[in-house]
């Protein structure tokens, strides 16, 4: 008993051994154990990181250039952001708050008449207290104009790639559009 249970160990110690050391090669072995073996590793995410595709396919070179393309735009949206994180942040509060209400009321994130509306009133109220001026209103729509700016540019890129954006990003683009557009009609009224 005691040698059969030797001879299992070598065994699984020997395609231990041969997954290590054809790792470098990214073997069927490899593939199947260092997943299982290493802790705390989610298996896509190893395969992603690793340069191979879900299915365990190895990612063409081609791929690996589209995935690059679209980290890079990424990476410079974010990069964007920080200039105007205040602004950004405003913007994802609206796009959270937008996708909540868009299940509760049955109202789709991308009416933008709708939400501009609301944060039309949103700013008259604010400019009839006299906490907002004129010149408030042109600094939200020089910044919110920026931040959709910005994430156009991602989303061209996605377009161009073939990637779908996240659901957040859709729906800060749509607040941002209808942050402009409130700021927009509150202007026309301000300066009547």
């Amino acid at each position: 008993m005691k040698i059969i249970l030797l001879v299992l160990l070598a065994i699984v110690l020997v395609l231990f051994i041969i997954a290590w050391w054809q790792g470098r090669y990214k073997s069927k072995i490899y593939k199947f154990f260092i997943p299982i073996l290493a802790e705390n590793v989610e298996r896509d995410s190893y395969y992603k990181n690793m340069g191979w595709n879900k299915d365990g396919s190895l990612k063409t070179s081609k791929q690996i250039e589209v995935e690059g393309e679209y980290k890079k735009q990424i990476s410079s949206f974010i990069d964007s952001m920080k200039v105007v994180s205040d602004w950004y942040e405003v913007i994802q509060a609206r796009g959270k708050g937008h996708a909540m209400m868009a299940e509760s009321m049955n109202i789709k994130v991308d009416d933008y008449e709708f939400w501009a509306n609301a944060h039309k009133e949103e700013y008259m109220l604010k400019y009839n207290d006299g906490n907002l001026d004129v010149e408030g209103i042109k600094l939200r729509i020089e910044k919110f104009g920026f931040i959709v700016s910005e994430l156009e540019k991602v989303i061209k890129k996605a377009a161009e790639l073939k990637f779908n954006i996240t659901h957040e990003m859709h729906n800060d683009y749509c607040a941002a559009r209808a942050s402009i557009l409130g700021a927009e009609y509150s202007l026309i009224e301000m300066t009547k």
